[in-house]
């Protein structure tokens, strides 16, 4: 991914970036769990890529959480927005407390070290 979780400033730059880079399947949580269109989802099929939290400028009550979710052996990735903190639906906590999240991210590393102020030449 090119943004770590929480690197966005706000809710439709994280989901217009994720589309991008193929979050692209409309997936929906409901109380039966996750579904795409009107079938059902066995969440434990899905990773959490990342997450990304957003306050609104003037109201800290109003906040937002983006979930990147896929999952390789169904062929998916879509996004789950829903409310944060205490705004947030249950069904939302428990379903992401299901979900397997990434323990590492992948960190690419220069082949070269880099001089601060001075431009690689590759």
């Amino acid at each position: 991914m090119s943004n770590m979780d929480c690197q966005y400033e706000m809710l439709s730059e994280a989901v217009d970036d994720l589309r991008q880079q193929g979050y692209t399947d409309e997936l929906m949580i409901t109380e039966e769990g996750i579904l795409k269109h009107t079938v059902p989802l066995d969440p434990s099929l899905f990773t959490i890529d990342s997450f990304h939290r957003f306050e609104g400028p003037s109201d800290p009550a109003d906040m937002s959480i983006v979930y990147a979710i896929s999952s390789d052996d169904l062929g998916l990735k879509g996004l789950l927005i829903d409310g944060y903190g205490s705004n947030s639906r249950e069904v939302i906590e428990k379903m992401v407390k299901r979900l397997p999240a990434h323990e590492e991210h992948e960190i690419v590393q220069p082949d070269r070290p880099i001089v601060p102020g001075a431009i690689p030449k590759y």
